[in-house]
């Protein structure tokens, strides 16, 4: 018998198609899709059309740039249970330093937020420090934290709320304006994100945060350094959550001195960790998160729209987050 009779004799058997790793790879996409689908054809007139499309983003922006600071901690493998309180303190002392300033301009506006992200940015960083040169552990660091950042903002306030007549309006513009029938908060949204995703997809920072939550230990010999890394991942954090808090301020035309930031913070994880699920499972991406917080804005859009009770929003996110949690772990599995 000839080579070439052998071969013939001897077809190489056809991959079968992978369900499992398709699943997991566009299972969450592909629910989002059938979520859009399903809302269409029951609310046609309401649900697909431009002006509730943009009502979703818009109502998901804050949550997003909040979710977005947490995919960079996340992805070092740290966890921040302080964004809620951040997202609190960035929407009142903004508020409140340009009380103080009084003065009706958009260059100090501009001034106040950069002043606001970068001392937000600072508690952040004291985070990292205290976890990575301590060996403090994330979840108990954070949560910590988020208590004392709310004790200073009750002291400072006195619990007293800073009014919309006491703001200027440049500053409230930025959550209530548009350009080009775009809400202000969703192009904020869309330049984080994309900054973000740049951030951690095309540069060495990134590559060396996404090596750290990969192995720790080979990421150290290979003379990356956690604590470095740590400071830089919490600080952006900080920033972003203080970003989202202080757009929801200028969103309501007030500067609220609890209750702001704490709505977004199981949400944020959950958006997380289904966006972990998405395209890339078990790895936190930028693109991911994005996906998981429109997710959960079409979800509650949709079955408003419906009529549906509130209490089925939490159900059908928990449902969601449960099977793209069983997704990704199952292909972990079968990896091991």
């Amino acid at each position: 018998m000839t080579t070439s009779d052998t071969a013939k004799s001897d077809p190489t058997p056809a991959r079968k198609f992978d369900w499992i790793d398709f699943l997991s790879r566009w299972g969450t996409l592909l629910s989002l899709v059938l979520l859009i689908v399903l809302f269409s054809f029951g609310r046609p007139e309401v649900f697909m059309t431009l002006r509730n499309m943009l009502n979703i983003l818009n109502q998901v922006s804050i949550l997003g740039m909040i979710a977005f600071g947490l995919t960079i901690c996340l992805v070092v493998g740290l966890f921040d249970l302080s964004i809620g309180a951040m997202a609190t303190f960035g929407g009142y002392f903004a508020a409140r330093f340009l009380m103080e300033l009084g003065y009706e301009s958009w260059f100090v506006v501009v001034l106040v937020i950069l002043a606001v992200m970068a001392l937000s940015a600072l508690i952040g960083m004291l985070n990292g420090a205290l976890i990575s040169k301590l060996g403090i552990s994330a979840i108990v660091e954070t949560l910590a934290m988020s208590f004392v950042v709310t004790g200073v903002i009750l002291g400072v306030s006195g619990g007293r709320t800073v009014y919309a007549t006491e703001i200027p309006d440049a500053f409230t513009i930025i959550g209530q304006g548009k350009i080009a029938g775009v809400p202000n908060p969703v192009l904020i949204l869309l330049l984080l994100g994309l900054v973000l995703w740049v951030f951690l997809e095309h540069t060495q920072t990134g590559r060396n945060m996404y090596a750290l939550g990969g192995n720790r230990e080979a990421s150290r010999l290979s003379g990356i350094t956690f604590s470095k890394y740590a400071l830089i991942a919490m600080g952006i954090s900080g920033a972003c959550a203080a970003l989202g808090g202080l757009v929801a301020g200028a969103n309501l035309g007030a500067g609220r001195p609890q209750g702001v930031g704490d709505v977004y913070l199981l949400n944020a994880f959950v958006a997380v960790f289904i966006g972990a699920s998405t395209l890339k499972p078990g790895k936190f991406h930028i693109l991911g998160t994005a996906i998981g917080v429109l997710l959960i804005g079409v979800i509650n859009n949709g079955l408003s729209v419906m009529g549906v009770q509130t209490f089925w929003q939490y159900i059908v996110q928990g449902g969601i987050l449960i099977l793209a949690l069983i997704s990704a772990s199952l292909n972990t599995v079968r990896r091991t």
